[in-house]
């Protein structure tokens, strides 16, 4: 077997059990098939035709007349268009990169998959806390999100030390309390 007979029965093989698992219908699946069996059919179909006209032209067997080849053409081609791959027509080839990336596309599974990957990836490095101050003991309370506690390493009973940035905004770094001094 060529390697690009086993690749394209492989994309097949790849093609019916991605639609299987999916919930498109048997019917659906068959009307795929069919419909792209129906379509090389037509286009050899046309080609055919198109080389027993000109070999009748050749060997002498008379011009048709215009009816005849516009019925011919009506009958013979389809009503779209059919490129192969080795076709390099604008159309063709917009045609041929539609068709396979179409079928690129992710399975639910596979985009809550990604999701929960970027969501790993793409944690908050800003965070904008409410203070609350308490006027009886002058103490300030802040409450971490769990994102901000998960990217900064700490829970709860940690020391933290706040550097000023001067722009309004705070670095926050874990400190260590050794013997009573940070």
């Amino acid at each position: 077997m060529t390697d690009y007979k086993k690749y394209s029965l492989g994309q097949i093989e790849g093609f019916l059990y991605d639609a299987m698992s999916t919930d498109a219908t048997p019917q659906e699946i068959y009307d795929v098939i069919k419909g792209v069996v129906q379509d090389n059919y037509y286009t050899y179909k046309v080609q055919t035709a198109k080389a027993k006209e000109l070999l009748a032209l050749l060997n002498g067997n008379g011009t048709p007349t215009l009816e005849e080849v516009l019925q011919e053409k009506e009958y013979y081609e389809p009503t779209q268009k059919t490129c192969n791959k080795d076709d390099i027509s604008p159309e063709c080839k917009d045609a041929w990169n539609d068709f396979w990336e179409e079928h690129q596309q992710y399975t639910d599974e596979e985009l809550d998959a990604m999701c929960d990957a970027a969501e790993k990836t793409d944690k908050v490095k800003k965070w904008i806390l409410p203070v609350e101050a308490d006027d009886l003991n002058g103490e300030y309370f802040i409450i971490f999100p769990d994102d901000l506690l998960e990217a900064a390493r700490l829970k709860e009973g940690d020391q933290v030390y706040w550097i000023d940035q001067g722009d309004g905004s705070f670095k926050l770094i874990k400190t260590e309390n050794i013997n009573g001094t940070i």
